[in-house]
């Protein structure tokens, strides 16, 4: 983080929405030890869990549906002068499936910001959706700058959830020109409570991917969006701004990395593959998850750093191994194991299907000896 980024009204009293969440729980934290912040509240719908609670400390906690009536006068009685909402879902693994993360994070969202946009003493709004939301993914092989409209508007989903969340936001600053507005986008984090596509196909040995699609990805350690959080919350420049670790890593990447194997298997026939061969399953994968299986999704940063005076601390590969290390995935496998392990699927398998699972594990072998993280071969034998 850039110590001297502009600061504009800094932050005395603050909400944050999605409070029991992770990152509403640790931004609460984080706030609490900032000697000048005066109150916080955290505000959702469920408690916080034990460990989210001693995260939040001694804030205010305030249960309480975004959707109630109830939060324009709690936002005015507080004297609220920075609103944070954390509360968006970033995927449809939630329960009630598709339908509540949908009534959650449009309905939801336009209470939050409606509060917000009639609470006089409410002068700065943030909001984190993640980099998918912000425009159809796989359009063009460069990078998406924050400025550019999407060309084709998403089908459907969680991206076009957030989509329009981010055009009720505008929609509050034409109204309320005095309120600053900050705008997050955020790629995949790894390593939080709630599950990720890119997660949940880290863990299995043989992970199904998309055939013909090598989709990129960009990530982002745990901290480092907590501290652009927190950057934003405190008083940094205003504006819509990508957040993401330096770097792109393609899906087949990641997943070799973590010592598996990805199996490419066609498209019509994926969710089949990874209730199969995923220890937890892809739950109601839905058609915007299976189109950032296809392309994914890179983007510009360079406004995160010149204009929102913020730099990650870690780069897509870091987050990535802090991620496998941290998780106890890390790819320590051997040729001998992984090749017993290939033997016993690829029997389970069409012939065609197995080619794919051998040559798979083969380019894996290759890259992890390229890595170092293959024992040397007086170890394997020794097993």
């Amino acid at each position: 983080m850039n110590p001297e980024a502009p600061s504009r009204r800094p932050a005395k009293r603050v909400a944050v929405v999605g409070g029991s969440r992770y990152l509403g729980a640790h931004l609460v934290g984080m706030l609490l030890r900032n000697e000048s912040v005066e109150r916080v509240l955290a505000i959702d719908s469920v408690k916080p869990s034990p460990q989210h609670r001693r995260r939040m400390r001694d804030a205010e906690f305030v249960r309480l549906d975004p959707q109630s009536p109830r939060l324009q006068g709690i936002l005015r009685d507080a004297e609220i002068d920075t609103v944070v909402h954390a509360g968006l879902h970033q995927t449809d693994f939630a329960p009630g499936g598709r339908a509540a993360v949908k009534e959650a994070n449009i309905m939801g969202s336009m209470h939050v910001i409606a509060a917000c946009g009639r609470a006089a003493t409410v002068k700065r709004f943030v909001l984190i959706p993640p980099t998918a939301g912000s425009a159809p993914a796989g359009i063009g092989p460069a990078p998406s700058p924050e400025h550019l409209a999407p060309r084709r508007q998403p089908s459907g989903g969680i991206p076009l959830d957030h989509l329009a969340v981010e055009g009720y936001v505008r929609g509050m600053s034409r109204k309320r020109p005095d309120i600053d507005v900050t705008i997050l986008r955020i790629p995949a984090i790894l390593g939080l409570p709630d599950p990720t596509v890119v997660g949940e196909l880290l863990l299995p040995s043989v992970a199904p991917v998309l055939a013909g699609f090598d989709p990129r990805i960009q990530l982002l350690h745990p901290q480092d969006a907590l501290d652009a959080l927190l950057h934003a919350t405190m008083g940094a420049t205003p504006g819509t701004y990508n957040i993401a670790g330096d770097g792109v890593l393609t899906l087949s990447q990641a997943i070799r990395r973590a010592g598996h194997v990805p199996l490419p298997v066609l498209p019509p026939t994926f969710k089949l593959a990874a209730r199969l061969l995923s220890s937890q399953g892809l739950r109601d994968i839905g058609v915007s998850q299976l189109r950032f299986l296809r392309f994914g999704r890179a983007v510009d940063t360079t406004r995160m750093r010149t204009e929102f005076g913020f730099t990650p601390r870690y780069t897509t590969d870091e987050a990535l191994h802090a991620y496998l290390v941290d998780s106890g995935a890390e790819p320590l496998v051997t040729r001998a194991t992984l090749e017993r392990t290939t033997a016993k699927v690829a029997a389970l398998l069409p012939s065609p299907v197995a080619r794919r699972l051998r040559a798979g594990v083969d380019t894996t072998l290759d890259e992890l000896e390229a890595l170092g993280a293959l024992p040397e071969p007086l170890e394997e034998e020794a097993l």
